[in-house]
C-alpha cells in the first residue's frame, strides 16, 4: 500500500483513522515541544517579536530540541548564540506552523494534498523523524539506537513508518 498517489491537483492520501490519529498525536507533540522551547527565549524587543525575531541565545539541552533548533555555528559559541537569537523564533512559529498543517489537513480520511501541503508534510515529517531519532539515540543512516522497553520497540516502529511516509511522498514528487 502507498499512502501517497499523484493527482491532477496535488497528492492525495488515505490514512486509516489510527493512522490519523497517530499522525495527529506526534505532530501536536511537536507543536507541544516547540512551544515549550518558544517559551523559554528572551521575550526581548516586542518590535522584534512581531517580526518573528527574537528567541534564547542558549542552545537547547532536550536532545530532540537540539535536532530540531541545530547551532549555526559550530565551533563559534558567540555567533552562534547571536544567530539563534535572532533566528530561533521564526525558525520555531514556521515548524509549528507545518505541523498545524499536517493535523488541519488530516480531518477527513481520504486528504487531497495542495502543492503547499505536501511542503508542510514534508518538513513535519523530517522533524517528527529527527525528535524520535533523538529520543532513540540514532546518530546515522542505518543506526538502530536504543531499543530497550517497549517504548524505544514502539518509537522505532514509529520512526520508521514516518521513514516510509516520507519515501513514498518524495517519490510521488520525483515523478
Amino acid at each position: 500500500m502507498t499512502p501517497f498517489a499523484a493527482a491532477k491537483n496535488g497528492v492525495s492520501t488515505h490514512f486509516t483513522a489510527g493512522e490519523a490519529e497517530l499522525l495527529r498525536d506526534l505532530a501536536g507533540q511537536l507543536v507541544e515541544l516547540l512551544a515549550d522551547r518558544s517559551a523559554e527565549g528572551d521575550p526581548g524587543d516586542v518590535l522584534l517579536a512581531q517580526l518573528g525575531i527574537g528567541g534564547s541565545t542558549m542552545a537547547p539541552l532536550d536532545p530532540a530540541v537540539a535536532r530540531l533548533l541545530p547551532d549555526a555555528y559550530r565551533g563559534d559559541e558567540g555567533a552562534a548564540s547571536e544567530h539563534r537569537h535572532l533566528t530561533e523564533r521564526g525558525l520555531i512559529d514556521r515548524k509549528v506552523a507545518n505541523a498545524q498543517a499536517v493535523v488541519s489537513s488530516l480531518d477527513a480520511n481520504s486528504v487531497m494534498l495542495t502543492p503547499a501541503q505536501v511542503q508542510s508534510w514534508l518538513r513535519t515529517l523530517t522533524d517528527l523523524r529527527l525528535t524520535i531519532a533523538a529520543r532513540l539515540e540514532i546518530e546515522y543512516d542505518g543506526d538502530e539506537g536504543r531499543i530497550e522497553t517497549d517504548a524505544d520497540f514502539a518509537l522505532q516502529a514509529a520512526y520508521d513508518w514516518l521513514g516510509y511516509l516520507q519515501g513514498t511522498l518524495v517519490e510521488i514528487l520525483d515523478q
